[in-house]
């Protein structure tokens, strides 16, 4: 079977990376950023929460602990948009000191009802509200105090998002940088450091990208009938399987699950029919939970789950029978960064999929007319209603 007549959107994004990241760079980096909060304002800031839907809620999993790192404040917190606008407090937010908390929305096209939400909830309360999008002009760009726009070039395929993500993950450490500077967790070089840093991992995987796109490829493959997957990670890892399952649904329109390793042995464990059921691990060698991920691996493959294992280690490190994809190692100091492109594989295996399961992107088919997903009265992202309470 020829791999390039399996090209699709997602491959696609995936293979433009390299060359997206200097773009991604600058517009991350750039005036937008230094601009968008004055230095009084960040030195007031005390506490901050970062909240999206989907995607954004991913990347908010994967970056916040780098923001709470080298922002020097009282912590982060990563709230499902929902759980903020409908059940956090005004109590609860800790509202009482300028400027602060910051609630950072995350959302590349800024129309979801429920970011417009946030930020309404946000301004309603006190709160100091950012929006960090693709797009400036958008329904929720009109409701924030601030906006910073990451700058994501445009792309003739960008759906599913892919290239958007890497953006919402490329601002939010940009964001870090900033207020690491302007605090002091951060030398003066410090944002140069992170764009060189940030630069140098994405061009390592110029060398591999064609060797995970093979493996991936045949690995669809060997998988193409199957159709419920569990994605497991843990802390930030926990974001990138959330990603990589988005991908699955969006692409293929399966059943997936996602959890942590040691939740998955007390629950998902116990599923029926599990050579059915494909298994991404996203396992991180430097991870305190490595030892469980490996374990989680080891029980997954001896139950008879066909398996796949995103990682920085080697093959060696997990049970024989597994399918390993090995990255490349992030920089020295900056170890944190591997979910800046460990949701790569999952990402090409999803692409792959749909296209040998026949599966068209989002369920949109010819025949849109009868298509239920398509009905706006059922698809309710952008027409949902707004409530502000508390």
């Amino acid at each position: 079977m020829n791999k390039s007549e399996r090209d699709n959107f997602i491959r696609q994004q995936v293979l433009s990376l390299p060359e997206l990241a200097e773009q991604q760079l600058e517009g991350c980096f750039g005036p937008g950023l230094r601009d968008l909060m004055t230095m009084a304002e960040i030195f007031d800031a005390r506490k901050i929460i970062l909240t999206g839907c989907g995607d954004s809620y991913a990347a908010a999993i994967a970056m916040a602990p780098v923001i709470e790192r080298y922002c020097d404040c009282f912590g982060v917190r990563v709230m499902r948009a929902i759980e903020f606008t409908r059940f956090l407090s005004r109590a609860e937010i800790g509202i009482g000191e300028p400027n602060s908390p910051l609630a950072i929305a995350i959302s590349a096209s800024g129309g979801s009802a429920r970011v417009c939400e946030a930020l309404e909830k946000a301004n309603h309360v006190g709160a100091f509200s950012i929006l960090l999008t693709n797009n400036p002009s958008s329904r929720a760009a009109k409701i924030a105090k601030r906006v910073y726009t990451v700058g994501t070039p445009a792309f003739p395929n960008d759906s599913p998002g892919l290239r958007s993500y890497f953006g919402s993950l490329v601002g939010l450490i940009a964001f870090a940088t900033r207020l690491g500077h302007v605090r002091g967790t951060l030398p003066p070089t410090g944002p140069s450091d992170f764009r060189k840093a940030i630069q140098t991992y994405v061009d390592s995987y110029a060398d591999v990208m064609e060797q995970i796109d093979d493996q991936m490829f045949a690995l669809a493959q060997k998988w193409k009938d199957i159709q419920k997957f569990d994605f497991i990670g843990d802390d930030v890892g926990y974001g990138s399987a959330f990603f990589g399952a988005a991908k699955f649904v969006e692409c293929n329109g399966c059943s997936v699950s996602v959890d942590d390793s040691e939740d998955w042995c007390h629950i998902n464990y116990f599923i029926k029919d599990p050579a059915t059921i494909g298994t991404v691990v996203m396992a991180d060698k430097n991870s305190p939970s490595f030892g469980r991920i490996q374990e989680t691996v080891g029980s997954a493959v001896k139950i008879g789950r066909p398996v796949l294992v995103v990682t920085n280690a080697e093959k060696s490190d997990f049970e024989a029978g597994a399918e390993v994809c090995t990255l490349p190692h992030a920089p020295q100091g900056y170890e944190w960064m591997l979910p800046l492109m460990d949701y790569i594989p999952a990402s090409l295996l999803a692409g792959y999929l749909s296209e040998l399961q026949g599966e068209a992107f989002f369920r949109h088919n010819e025949n849109e007319a009868n298509n239920p997903f398509a009905n706006r009265d059922c698809y309710t992202l952008s027409t949902s209603k707004i409530e502000i309470i508390g």
